[in-house]
């Protein structure tokens, strides 16, 4: 049974397999440029969340000798795979054949075929982003962008700017096809549109798993709160450094320099050390790797 993101990602690929086929028909029937680029990225996104699949499978390899923090990053670079087909699948060939059709627009056929198709993918479309959603209110009730911004869980970024793409995209297909039917150059104004916003969605996901790939740090509100529960102990006399970076969906490692009383015997800066582990992880159990420096200065 899928938990979690990977819930989300295989509700996308199954609606995103159904959806594709129904805008291939659909396009051939009707000749539309934007119905063939909603089909382009369809098909795209279903390779998409295969790549997800396979990161997601892969970043649950256990520690080995050359990978002792395991292999939790390795969704990232799936990740970033997932954003270029993007760009380079979905983006440059909806706003290429958009702008190849402003010279000999066509009118469109088969009307209700198009308008069929486009809203049977906005429900399915809709279920599927509901469903991601509802995975990431599990963890945040913050504003959508802020809850995106926050989260490492990769699969379900990836998953929830696509389905607002997909949305976004059909809607905007809906208006050019309707538009179309009486003036045909909406339909490559039509593609143009859903290549800009695949584009932009494209830039985003680049950017979010840049900071990631680079190293995220936690929340500042987190780090914070780690700092007033170490200077809790009373053997701690200061806190000198706090240090985290994302290792993966959920993981972070944690850096900690600490000053202790002078006169503590070794014994019991061990018992301290594990005791300011326990209520780390206990109140953060994403925090799995943490290393404590002691200095008696």
């Amino acid at each position: 049974m899928a938990h979690g993101s990977n819930k989300a990602v295989i509700y996308a690929l199954a609606g995103n397999g159904i959806i594709s086929i129904l805008k291939f028909v659909a396009a051939f029937f009707t000749t539309s440029t934007s119905m063939l680029a909603e089909a382009i990225h369809s098909t795209s996104d279903c390779l998409n969340q295969v790549f997800l699949l396979i990161g997601s499978k892969r970043s649950k390899k256990a520690v080995s000798e050359e990978h002792p923090f395991g292999y939790g990053r390795e969704e990232f670079f799936w990740a970033f795979m997932v954003a270029i087909l993007l760009f380079f699948g979905g983006a440059l060939f909806s706003i290429y054949e958009g702008i190849h059709k402003l010279s000999d627009p066509e009118p469109i056929k088969h009307f209700w075929w198009g308008i069929t198709v486009l809203s049977i993918a906005i429900l399915v479309e809709g279920k599927s982003f509901l469903v991601a959603l509802k995975e990431l209110r599990r963890t945040s009730k913050a504003k959508f962008f802020k809850a995106i911004k926050k989260s490492i869980d990769i699969n379900l970024i990836v998953i929830l700017l696509e389905d607002a793409a997909a949305l976004t995209g059909l809607v905007v297909a809906l208006i050019c096809t309707v538009l179309a039917s009486f003036y045909p150059i909406f339909d490559a104004i039509g593609s143009i549109l859903v290549g800009l916003i695949l584009t932009y969605v494209s830039y985003s996901l680049v950017n979010e798993l840049r900071k990631l790939i680079i190293g995220e740090s936690m929340p500042r509100e987190s780090r914070n709160k780690i700092k007033q529960i170490v200077s809790e102990f009373e053997a701690v006399t200061h806190v000198n450094r706090i240090k985290t970076m994302t290792m993966g969906k959920n993981k972070y490692l944690l850096l900690l320099s600490l000053n202790v009383d002078d006169f503590m015997k070794a014994y019991k800066i061990e018992d301290i050390v594990d005791e300011i582990k326990k209520d780390i992880v206990n109140e953060y159990p994403e925090v799995n790797e943490i290393y404590i420096e002691i200095s008696d200065k």
